[in-house]
């Protein structure tokens, strides 16, 4: 196991070409045909068993950790029946050859789709469901009827508008190449709804998923699936009182996790018969011993650190095939919970050093290697390869208080540093009493690769406890998804996919609701006032406060809609198997099974709209240079005429991020009151909701769909991004600036994650005294109550270069808002947001 062969293994994986695989979607439609009327985690259980039992398998050339997502080499398993990614291939399926990473699809793949999965879950999907409640609730306006026809082609037309040609052909993309055919335009009338059924209204967001959370995989590891399992069938024996569902689900559970076991063994008996002709020595030791862990685990508790990886694996692989792709899911703590394995093979002679890399190192490649048929509006500010951040989390305290750092804490580091970095977020925790040795460490890495996020347990912890989690659980948190907290195997968190603008809002205020100009079946904003009428620039804060109340409580009942679908549609009994609290109380993680359960509002655009009020309250309320009503004609007009006042928006009110003290107190404002909207509110599964502050591309989205803003943004450029400083804004204050306006966060306000991002130059850390300069500005910050930053390290030279010749810069990974990616994965417009950052040190 050496250097050389990860390496060939990277290089297969950056040239390989994308692919879309419907194994699963076939299993799963084949079994939801067959079983109407059962139960919905049974159905479950049974297609995931089908899948598990009929997918082709296979052996890669080089790899010491077996199991497979799919039938192909880079694809992801596609979750028909939550009903996003059905809808993305029936739209773009004449376009996938023409995207900037093309999908193959086989042919038969393509009849497959068009001729019986599309058919079947046609109306009988989590979206559908979704929508049909949103229907019925007023939150869109998609109702058929000749009224609703009639109107859809004038709100188009105001929409197209809006967004301004450009911003339409980066939207669609690739798919504006695509011939209109009839089916193509029959298709296209039938998915006019689609943006309405994700986005209620221009400020919100609320996905179809129910991702980010922290898998369970430690469980596996630890205790074995075979324990686990009887544990569900013991429970089953138990008085689970009169609801048919808890015994149900205990079945489903049980049924899931066996299924897993025997796809293990599938591959033990590949790799048994594969290594009877194997021509040399060293393939037939590979591939017994590949035979011999497969055997072992998942099943049983892992004996060693090379079993324990791969228990780890399999357990994710069956994880992705049962949930369906473009869902998170954490590793957790890998460097605690795989410790002892490690430290005892170490000591008694099984494995040296060396060894342990490779492994790691394998192991976050196969991490890394996910792809799925991102929509067009989505390729332009997100990446392909690697888009799902399966978080590892390293250092940190223990649950009892003590400094968790161990030696497996800098192998994880050293893997990640001899890869050159990965795709896969490295999540490295620190606080008050971590080692010199491990930051300093840390800090080497990041000088050499970017992807690794750093987060502060001093802050994170007290936000878990307010949240509710007890001390030892909150001191084992971990991160999932981009930047969001979790505990470790314990938590429903919901953090993904339920968004809310907040530059939108402000705009929705300033034009009595009608602005962003509503797509197609979303509804407008409230009407808070004229803003005619906002004497004071409390009266205008005032109507912002009423539309962002409003904007919540549209978001809480979408996500409600979308939870009962959940609930009633798609449990997930393999993963709530693997979740403490789903078994003890018989009770699937969607209806509330798991120990701790939350909802998180992610927010956007803080700084836009912290810069925007500035900019109102300075030349409208302050120096009285115009009226309100002038200002927002001027925004309305995308500042066409008034170039000289938009420079003067830019560069004289106080700015975000600059250490302006007007700013950091409205910016406080803002996240007081959002937190307290939140605290109004209980999920449909009895959980609060928190809030949280990032963004993986879709500030530039939001960005096309949003126009221009008082702060003298012009239409079509992103808006801020996570709790960063805008792009437009020069950093009088270097990156202390925006590093003292977030360490002033309070943490039960923020407690589901924060993403400063932070671009160097290289030339910041390219010395000894530069690299002891970033930690001690890494520990000054966590010091004053900073929860997060991630750094990028790359020149802007670099990244024009990386555009111009991609092929010479395949590897370059950054990171982009919450996520890493691969630079040249990136669309044009995302990686056009990422050049535009501040470039510290250069």
């Amino acid at each position: 196991m050496t250097a050389a062969r990860v390496s060939r293994m990277k290089r297969r994986l950056l040239a390989a070409r994308y692919e879309i695989c419907l194994a699963r979607a076939r299993h799963f439609t084949d079994v939801y045909r067959e079983t109407e009327g059962l139960d919905p985690a049974l159905r479950n259980a049974q297609a995931l068993r089908r899948t598990l039992e009929r997918q082709r398998i296979s052996i890669e050339p080089d790899e010491w950790l077996a199991g497979s997502k799919t039938e192909r080499f880079l694809a992801g398993p596609l979750s028909v029946e939550r009903g996003d990614f059905l809808r993305t291939l029936q739209l773009e399926l004449p376009v996938l050859h023409r995207k900037q990473r093309p999908f193959f699809m086989s042919s038969e793949d393509r009849d497959l789709f068009r001729q019986e999965i599309l058919p079947y879950w046609d109306g009988r999907t989590v979206r559908d469901r979704k929508a049909a409640a949103w229907e019925e609730e007023g939150l869109v306006t998609t109702r058929s009827g000749l009224p609703g026809r009639a109107r859809t082609p004038v709100q188009a037309a105001r929409f197209l508008s809006h967004v301004g040609l450009s911003g339409v052909r980066r939207l669609l993309g690739v798919s504006l190449r695509a011939p209109i055919t009839i089916g193509r335009a029959k298709d296209l009338y039938r998915l006019r709804h689609e943006l309405a059924w994700n986005n209620p209204t221009p400020a919100t967001y609320c996905f179809d998923v129910q991702g980010h959370l922290c898998l369970g995989i430690d469980r596996v590891v630890r205790e074995g699936m075979d324990a686990i399992a009887q544990r569900a069938r013991a429970r089953m024996s138990e008085d689970t009182g009169a609801d048919p569902h808890a015994r149900a689900f205990l079945q489903a559970a049980a049924e899931s996790l066996e299924a897993a076991i025997a796809y293990a063994e599938r591959f033990a008996a590949l790799a048994e018969r594969r290594g009877g002709g194997a021509r040399s020595a060293e393939e037939r030791g590979r591939l017994s011993a590949i035979a011999a862990h497969c055997r072992h685990v998942p099943r049983h508790p892992a004996r060693t650190f090379h079993e324990a990886l791969q228990a780890a694996w399999m357990a994710h692989v069956v994880g992705e095939i049962q949930y369906g792709t473009h869902d998170v899911f954490a590793v957790g703590r890998a460097d605690q919970f795989l410790e002892p394995l490690y430290a005892r093979d170490l000591c008694e002679g099984r494995i040296d050093r060396e060894e342990a890399v490779a492994l790691v190192q394998e192991y976050l490649l196969k991490l890394s290697a996910n792809v799925e048929p991102i929509p067009e509006l989505g390729t332009e500010t997100n990446s392909v390869l690697g888009n799902s951040q399966h978080c590892v989390t390293i250092g940190g305290l223990r649950p009892d208080g003590e400094d968790g750092t161990n030696d497996l804490s800098f192998l994880f580091l050293e893997a990640y540093e001899r890869m050159g970095g990965s795709v896969n977020q490295l999540c490295v925790r620190l606080h008050r009493r971590t080692p010199a040795a491990f930051l300093e460490r840390a800090a080497a890495v990041f000088r050499r690769c970017n992807g690794l996020a750093f987060y502060n347990d001093d802050a994170i912890v007290p936000g878990l406890l307010a949240d509710g989690y007890t001390a030892g659980h909150a001191r084992d948190y971990c991160i999932v998804g981009c930047v969001e907290t979790s505990g470790q195997s314990n938590t429903h968190g919901c953090p993904g996919g339920h968004e809310l603008v907040l530059p939108a809002v402000l705009v929705m205020a300033l034009t009595g609701g009608r602005e962003p100009c509503p797509a197609p079946g979303q509804r407008g904003g409230r009407f808070c006032g004229d803003p005619a009428s906002f004497r004071t620039f409390e009266q205008l804060f005032e109507a912002f406060s009423a539309q962002l109340a409003e904007q919540v409580e549209t978001l809480v009942r979408a996500v409600a809609a979308k939870d009962r679908a959940h609930r009633d549609l798609l449990p997930a009994p393999y993963v709530s198997a693997l979740m403490h609290g789903c078994l003890e109380r018989a009770m699937d993680m969607t209806a509330g099974g798991a120990t701790y359960d939350f909802t998180s509002i992610d927010l956007r655009g803080l700084a836009t709209l912290v810069d925007s009020l500035l900019a109102v309250r300075t030349f409208v309320y302050e120096r009285h240079e115009l009226s309100l009503v002038e200002l927002v004609r001027a925004v309305r007009a995308d500042f066409r005429g008034r170039e000289a006042l938009r420079q003067r928006l830019l560069r004289e009110a106080p700015k975000y991020g600059t250490g302006a003290p007007e700013a950091d107190a409205l910016a406080l404002r803002v996240l007081d009151f959002v937190a307290g909207e939140l605290r109004r509110y209980r999920n449909v599964r009895g959980g609060r909701f928190r809030a949280c502050y990032y963004s993986y591309g879709n500030h530039v989205i939001d960005g096309i769909l949003l126009g221009a803003t008082p702060d003298g943004r012009r239409r079509g450029e992103p808006i801020s991004n996570g709790v960063s400083m805008s792009n437009l804004v020069l950093p009088t204050a270097g990156p202390t600036g925006p590093m003292r306006t977030v360490a002033r966060f309070p943490p039960p306000q923020v407690s589901g994650g924060v993403s400063l991002n932070l671009r160097f130059h290289p030339r910041f850390v390219a010395t000894d005294n530069g690299l002891r300069a970033f930690a001690g500005l890494l520990r000054t910050y966590f010091a004053q109550g900073g929860m997060h930053v991630q750094p990028n390290v790359v020149s802007t030279e670099t990244l024009r270069d990386a555009q111009r010749h991609p092929e010479r810069h395949r590897d370059l990974i950054v990171k982009v808002a919450g996520y890493s990616a691969y630079f040249t994965d990136l669309g044009r417009s995302i990686q056009e947001d990422i050049v535009a950052r501040c470039e510290f040190g250069g």
